[in-house]
């Protein structure tokens, strides 16, 4: 204790520097983040419950069947999905690491770049697919998240080649966006997110 005291006396010990605002934002960015993702595992691994068709329940929205086109479509989407949600999963495990584990650029740029690739293939996928008009604006609205997904990737390969964390957060935040939005697909086309039959 009296060798800290000397030592602050002296001058030697230098100022403890708080994070930059920057680092704040990003690290907000990240918890919630990961907060989305926890989000979309257990919808994904938690098991439907036993319907009770004699009650249903009273705060639930009564859902019409699919046709057996809309049902067609919702199958062919459901494979372009899959692999879309692995990638995006990848983008934001990319960035967690990227800012907890060393900043490595090089590590980030090869993480990241090709699913940049992943999002282009899936987006010529999904328009390849023949879209009962019914479905067009949910169509659309996949489309559109695809495309925020490619930017995001776009955007963090950016912070591998000049190192500045902005590029990082807006990627991550249009990658939020974008998940949202594949959520809002995925209630109209797969209930729960389990493959339609």
């Amino acid at each position: 204790m009296m060798r800290l005291e000397n030592r602050l006396r002296e001058g030697r010990i230098q100022s403890i520097r708080l994070p930059h605002a920057g680092t704040l934002l990003l690290a907000g960015v990240i918890v919630i983040l990961m907060a989305v993702v926890a989000y979309a595992l257990q919808r994904e691994f938690a098991r439907q419950p036993a319907v009770n068709v004699a009650a249903p329940a009273a705060s639930a929205v009564p859902a019409r069947a699919l046709s057996a086109e809309e049902e067609a479509y919702a199958a062919a989407l459901w494979t372009i999905h899959r692999e879309v949600k692995l990638a995006a999963l990848g983008m934001t495990f990319a960035g967690i690491v990227y800012k907890t584990d060393g900043a490595d650029r090089v590590r980030l740029e090869i993480k990241v770049k090709p699913l940049s690739q992943s999002f282009k293939a899936a987006i010529a996928n999904a328009r390849a697919l023949e879209v009962p008009a019914s479905l067009r604006e949910v169509h659309e609205r996949y489309l559109a998240a695809l495309a925020s997904y490619e930017t995001a990737s776009e955007e963090m390969v950016k912070t591998a080649r000049d190192g500045r964390d902005e590029h990082l957060i807006q990627g991550q935040g249009m990658s939020f966006r974008a998940s949202e939005d594949t959520l809002r697909v995925g209630d109209v086309l797969w209930p729960g997110e389990y493959k339609p039959h």
